[in-house]
């Protein structure tokens, strides 16, 4: 009983953070103080520090997304439901692109209880 209070208060938190982070927009720009977060990937331009972009999941499943670094080179990753991936510089380099593929991603933990591996299928 004290797990599922548990996972429900921390559910409950990570919902208040996303949406406390989808709504801010540091712009000059007065009429897009406010930005209702949407689904996909988007670029942060100018970069924030070492953070160049976003995948948000509107979802209530577990997927597997594939991204583009500029130089070429591509990488998976898990979302989680409703969840979000942030994407830093490596280096010089930035993710350009992400995008859902239909490869299922690896999942670890009890049904009911899962959450991504740390290893991912290529797509």
């Amino acid at each position: 009983m004290k797990a599922n209070f548990a996972r429900a208060l921390s559910a409950a938190g990570m919902l208040l953070a996303a949406t406390a982070v989808g709504t801010v927009d540091t712009s000059d720009d007065a009429s897009a103080s406010v930005m209702p977060r949407y689904c996909g990937f988007y670029e942060i331009s100018p970069p924030r520090g070492e953070l160049t972009g976003y995948y948000y999941h509107c979802g209530d499943n577990f997927i597997l997304i594939k991204f583009h670094w500029d130089q070429g080179s591509t990488g998976t990753s898990c979302v989680p439901p409703w969840g979000q991936t942030p994407f830093f510089k490596d280096g010089q380099y930035k993710v350009v692109n992400a995008y859902y593929v239909t490869t299922p991603p690896n999942l670890t933990g009890p049904p009911g209880n899962q959450w991504c591996s740390i290893g991912q299928p290529r797509a």
